[in-house]
């Protein structure tokens, strides 16, 4: 996969089939194992889970089924010490902590991969070329971009929908870019407005850091390129307007 991704970036030109199938899996795998996915699959894990508890709570046949089958192995109670009362107290006054382990968030993680990764098979993809002599696309914690070709829109969006663009930062001067519809050629070389463009959804979908290849991010604002000065820490330290070409 690294191998894969150094050579697009070397050679500027559309990977071969086995190095854009690496670089497909690399995009889903980005994208589904982020923390802002994380915390919004265990937001449904969580609301799911709750559910349940309130029904494991409110029928004795299924608490006695528990306790005997799963719980004096899984959680080390002593069944003379929790009764059906206590269960259904710490329910009703929502006493209790529902914590996600690793292992569990791995394992939605991958089943959600295996969903994601043919749907973003089936988009034709570009390679986006930054110019040599200007700005360079940015990263972030969550670089994988996933929008809607019309601007403002305001319904939820999603990997498998028509209309959709993903762009994906692979490396300073290069970047994939999938759509189900109105294909561009396989290698496409951008000018400076179109990159930072690019790089303004990315700062948008970031969930807490940015990331660039300088000491500089360039973005696209209100009809023009902003330069931005950047500290090692990621903190923004100056704003200045760059007139530049399209």
């Amino acid at each position: 996969m690294v191998d894969a991704c150094r050579n697009v970036n070397r050679t500027k030109t559309f990977p071969s089939d086995e190095d854009f199938n690496y670089i497909i899996n690399l995009i889903g795998l980005i994208a589904v194992r982020n923390p802002k996915l994380r915390t919004s699959f265990n937001r449904a894990r969580e609301h799911w889970i709750s559910i349940r508890i309130r029904k494991f709570g409110l029928d004795k046949k299924i608490f006695d089924s528990y306790m005997k089958k799963e719980a004096l192995d899984a959680a080390q109670v002593d069944e003379n010490n929790l009764t059906f009362e206590d269960v259904n107290q710490c329910i009703e006054e929502r006493e209790y902590e529902i914590k996600f382990l690793p292992e569990g968030n791995l394992r939605v993680e991958l089943s959600a991969l295996d969903k994601l990764v043919p749907l973003l098979g089936e988009r034709t993809w570009s390679l986006f070329v930054a110019p040599d002599h200007g700005p360079c696309f940015i990263c972030s914690d969550h670089p994988v971009v996933l929008t809607w070709k019309k601007e403002g829109r305001t319904r939820p969006v999603g990997y498998g929908l028509k209309n959709t663009e993903v762009f994906f930062p692979l490396g300073p001067r290069t970047g994939f870019y999938g759509v189900y519809e109105d294909y561009l050629p396989p290698v496409v070389r951008l000018g400076p407005s179109n990159v930072t463009k690019l790089n303004r959804r990315v700062v948008e979908k970031a969930e807490r850091y940015v990331y660039s290849a300088s000491d500089k991010i360039f973005i696209w604002v209100n009809g023009e390129i902003i330069e931005v000065d950047c500290w090692h820490n990621n903190r923004v330290h100056t704003n200045k307007k760059t007139p530049r070409n399209p």
